[in-house]
């Protein structure tokens, strides 16, 4: 970790500078990681978990000083910094706030990995290697859709059916004594897709993809509350911290 703009990086022609890799790159990169380190990690056997528990903590317990050593000696603040710490520049930034604010994002962080932990299908979107195929990951996004496209797929329990009439919420009542179907997304023309929090490119790229293999025939409309990209998620993941208070008049 190398601050962008520092002496260290302008004296050494550092990579860092030269290929963008800052803090902002570094706490995108942590967002992935920690988004997925639940599930990339193999099951504890043993006794050994509580020996790991310790030695992630205290590399954990690293990262958070590398970073904030590399955010203090930043020559200018990002916005996504300003955001972390409340503080608009360097001047204003101290090594103690700085500290508090990249331990609170640690926390953060660390709900990463328990964001699908209430769904009882679409839990997974990491398969790891078994030694004869690589580790893959598979969206949650694409996850879900093959679910209402595919034909064959049995009812998913993460996809719920809102009664809409008297005669659907006859079939819901009388679903509670007999098996009674309930409609499927996938039987309709028209899919409506609403992403709440924005959607990326890629994403809507899947979208197309998804449904042109499994039902060519459907139309899609993807709303969304806006247009990501991958830099935003840090932006509205983590939540802006207060200014510090101006120093006391003498």
């Amino acid at each position: 970790m190398k601050p962008r703009g520092g002496e260290d990086a302008a004296a050494s022609g550092s990579r860092c500078q030269e290929d963008g890799c800052g803090p902002d790159e570094l706490i995108l990169l942590l967002v992935y990681l920690y988004s997925l380190a639940d599930e990339a990690q193999p099951p504890h056997g043993g006794g050994g978990g509580e020996e790991e528990e310790k030695q992630l903590e205290m590399l954990e317990r690293e990262l958070i000083g590398a970073l904030t050593l590399v955010i203090t000696q930043e020559a200018e603040l990002s916005p996504l910094l300003q955001k972390l710490t409340g503080c608009a520049n360097p001047e204003e930034l101290t090594t103690e706030r700085a500290h508090s604010a990249v331990g609170e994002m640690f926390e953060t962080l660390r709900g990463l990995s328990h964001t699908r932990e209430h769904l009882k299908q679409l839990r997974s979107v990491y398969t790891a290697s078994d030694g004869v195929h690589q580790a893959s990951y598979r969206p949650f996004l694409r996850q879900l859709l093959e679910e209402v496209f595919h034909p064959d797929r049995p009812e998913c329990p993460d996809i719920e059916h809102t009664s809409g009439g008297l005669t659907d919420l006859l079939k819901t009542g009388f679903s509670m004594f007999m098996k009674v179907s309930r409609p499927h997304p996938g039987d309709n023309p028209l899919l409506l897709l609403f992403l709440v929090g924005g959607v990326t490119p890629s994403e809507l790229r899947l979208i197309r993809d998804t449904a042109s293999t499994h039902k060519p025939g459907t139309q899609v409309l993807v709303l969304s509350t806006r247009l990501l990209r991958p830099t935003d998620v840090p932006e509205l993941l983590f939540p802006p911290r207060r200014r510090p208070p101006p120093p006391a008049a003498i």
